[in-house]
């Protein structure tokens, strides 16, 4: 029986590993016949490829580890460099708040006088130092009591009138547990206006509209009522402690006031 010869041929076709070992089956299947496969040069090829992969990658690895030790080793001093931005915030942000509490303190004071020189036309020495002076026996600070003054003022330009108004206010301000802006506000409209707008709490207003005489006959009938309320009001512990703030008060304006020629340049 004669035999025949038989001949298989493969097709790369399918999946990448499958390709590949169909292609070293072809390659082993022409060396025993002593023939060369179109598929050798491009398995040298590939597994050139391969290890030059294999090279770039353990290179990578390296680096990574180069990068690992470098980052731990940075770190520390991140962290020592993050500590002392932290204390360096902290500590200008202190400077930065105690300097403005204090030039805020000046700032009010000076608002205040400046309230008052605009509503008299000029600065008046003799009404700031009586608002001192008032500080000092009330529980009123400076800043408030000239700020009441300013208010009168525009009733009137007199200073004697305003010391004695502004005396009557705190009266009236503490007795009645009203802010001090209030109480200037119902005594100036009573002594400089036709409308006695202390009349709801009792107080009779006579003589001519910015007179001496309807001065005289509002602080007499304000002070039989509630003279001495501002005084008294000092004689307390409460009475101290806002004092001692006001004291307080006094000394960082005058702080305030140095620091300020070189905020305002």
């Amino acid at each position: 029986m004669a035999q025949e010869k038989i001949e298989i041929q493969f097709s790369p076709k399918g999946d990448a590993a499958l390709i590949r070992a169909i292609k070293e089956l072809d390659i082993a299947t022409k060396r025993l016949q002593g023939q060369t496969s179109k598929y050798e040069k491009e398995l040298r090829q590939l597994r050139k490829a391969q290890k030059r992969f294999n090279k770039v990658s353990l290179f990578g690895v390296r680096n990574l580890r180069n990068l690992g030790n470098a980052t731990g080793k940075l770190i520390p001093k991140l962290s020592v460099l993050r500590s002392k931005l932290l204390i360096f915030s902290f500590a200008t942000g202190l400077a930065s708040a105690a300097v403005s509490r204090l030039t805020d303190k000046f700032a009010i004071q000076e608002k205040a006088e400046k309230s008052l020189s605009t509503a008299l036309g000029r600065s008046s020495k003799a009404l700031t130092n009586y608002a001192s002076a008032l500080q000092q026996a009330t529980t009123f600070g400076d800043e408030e009591i000239i700020n009441a003054q300013a208010l009168l003022a525009a009733y009137t330009d007199d200073e004697e009138q305003i010391k004695k108004a502004t005396k009557a206010t705190l009266d009236l301000a503490e007795a009645k547990g009203m802010d001090l802006n209030t109480a200037a506000d119902l005594v100036g409209k009573s002594f400089g206006s036709s409308t006695n707008a202390l009349s709801r709490y009792g107080i009779q207003v006579d003589g001519t509209v910015g007179s001496t005489a309807r001065l005289d006959s509002l602080t007499r009938n304000l002070s039989a009522l509630y003279g001495g309320q501002a005084v008294a009001a000092a004689d307390t512990f409460s009475g101290a402690l806002q004092q001692t703030s006001n004291a307080i008060g006094d000394a960082n304006e005058a702080i305030g006031k140095a620091f300020a020629p070189t905020i305002q340049k």
